[in-house]
């Protein structure tokens, strides 16, 4: 993303992308029914390696360390992403984390490393790996049990029901939550869902001592709105009230 500076009559200007997603991983262990990628149109991860090559890597830290050079740079952001980054393993995203403390690190520009994952191979081997290099952590999580369980699971095996991931989710988070890995929790990412009560959802949430929480809505098109979008009303606006109105409380 972009770093946004604003000049003195108000007006933003551009100056230089700050912000870098490396998918590290191009799978994912859950099948979310609401997820554009792997469930819905976007079949072009069929056709990928599953993890990010040690080559393509060396190159994305390379490049990014050129580019911090040449626009002078003080601060970024890299974030790893997927599909499911943490399938890429402990020692692929150590190695990667450590070459970016190594290469872009000499720049003398300030690294942040963060990791959005699912939660559930958010394992104590893992979380030290993440804690060595300093990489906050961001978990999806849309709500208590019943609510998160509604679209963020395993497919079942031979068109068998789908297997909820809440109770991976909240233990990983429970890791997360104790004095040795608490520093890396950046926060939660929620997928609005109107089928959810905001109240109910926003106590489950916060029921994990997030730093933070980003509300994000359900993906949609014109062609394809997402589900309660149509007509003159506002339900998501609606429900983001409400929950604006807790936290305000």
């Amino acid at each position: 993303m972009p770093h946004v500076s604003v000049t003195r009559d108000r007006r933003a200007t551009l100056t230089a992308f700050d912000q870098f997603v490396v998918k590290l991983h191009s799978r994912c262990n859950l099948a979310c029914d609401y997820c554009y990628v792997f469930e819905l149109r976007d079949t072009g991860w069929r056709g990928r390696p599953r993890t990010m090559p040690a080559a393509v890597r060396d190159r994305v830290v390379h490049r990014i360390s050129e580019h911090v050079r040449l626009h002078g740079l003080s601060r970024i952001r890299v974030i790893l992403h997927g599909g499911e980054p943490l399938l890429a393993g402990p020692a692929v995203i150590d190695e990667f984390a450590a070459s970016v403390r190594r290469i872009v690190g000499a720049t003398s520009a300030c690294v942040e490393l963060a990791v959005q994952t699912n939660g559930t191979l958010l394992t104590d081997a893992m979380l030290e790996v993440l804690l060595r290099h300093d990489i906050s952590v961001g978990v999806s999580l849309d709500g208590d049990e019943r609510a998160h369980d509604r679209h963020r699971g395993r497919r079942g095996t031979n068109g068998g029901a789908r297997h909820g991931s809440h109770a991976q989710v909240a233990a990983a988070l429970a890791r997360l939550d104790t004095p040795r890995h608490r520093r890396l929790f950046g926060g939660l990412l929620c997928t609005v869902d109107l089928a959810n009560p905001p109240g109910e959802t926003y106590e489950a949430l916060v029921a994990h001592h997030p730093p933070s929480v980003d509300f994000l809505l359900p993906h949609g098109t014109w062609d394809s709105p997402p589900s309660g979008a149509g007509g003159t009303r506002a339900p998501y606006g609606d429900w983001l009230c409400e929950v604006f109105d807790r936290w305000e409380d």
